[in-house]
């Protein structure tokens, strides 16, 4: 698989599994990107992630939104969700999982699945895969019902978040524009402003906003460093 194939992959992921109350232009325009993006041959890899991160910046708000409330339905729902896909010596099984101090948060993460038979793994694998379908879809009428002002009011909290870190990237993209003293360091701010970029369309870890906010304070001590550095060697 080449790397724009992997890349459009993502792209989908991030097209089909919208946030509930996504305005519907941007639902439009989103898909719309995408299947622009499958069906043009000629797309780089640069130009299709700069195509991805536009969008994703403007899906991160709900999507880290919806996150939040996903995971407060999986502490209080998860176990039970779980046991109506388990069969008699399953829910047995899962009890004595319990039995070690083992939580729901633990299982589904994949703390000591040694526990299980590779067997026993197997089939808690796909049940995983429909518990985790049926946490989404009990959120999503959550969020769309009693608690969509709770809701709109966290996607407007991120969407300033987003604000935030957007401006944080640019100073570190003008701050490499301007390094003219060492390209290589430049180099490296930008690798770093793309991937926070990466983090946000889901092409790169989970998005660090402590490490967002540090960032330019870190590459101002690196370059002072190399300036001292570069004063400190004698002339010859």
């Amino acid at each position: 698989m080449t790397a724009t194939q992997h890349t459009l992959q993502i792209f989908d992921r991030l097209v089909h599994s919208l946030p509930p109350l996504v305005p519907e232009d941007l639902r439009d325009d989103v898909l719309h990107a995408f299947e622009q993006a499958q069906d043009n041959l000629s797309l780089s890899q640069e130009e299709l992630e700069d195509t991805m991160i536009a969008f994703a910046k403007k899906l991160w708000p709900y999507r880290e939104a919806f996150l939040e409330f996903l995971r407060v339905t999986e502490s209080h729902m998860g176990e039970t969700f779980l046991m109506k896909h388990l069969d008699y010596p399953m829910k047995q099984k899962y009890k004595q999982f319990t039995k070690r101090g083992h939580t729901f948060r633990d299982f589904h993460v994949g703390k000591d699945l040694s526990f299980f038979s590779p067997e026993e793994r197997g089939f808690l694998c796909s049940a995983l895969t429909q518990v985790q379908d049926d946490l989404w879809k009990f959120t999503e009428q959550h969020v769309m019902g009693v608690a969509r002002s709770s809701y709109l009011a966290h996607v407007a909290e991120f969407t300033g978040v987003m604000t935030d870190i957007t401006q944080k990237i640019q100073m570190l993209e003008e701050m490499a524009d301007s390094e003219q003293e060492h390209p290589e360091l430049a180099a490296e701010i930008r690798a770093h402003a793309r991937g926070f970029e990466h983090s946000i369309s889901l092409l790169g870890p989970k998005l660090d906003y402590e490490e967002v906010c540090n960032a330019s304070d870190h590459f101002e001590m690196r370059r002072e460093t190399r300036e001292h550095r570069k004063r400190a060697i004698p002339a010859v």
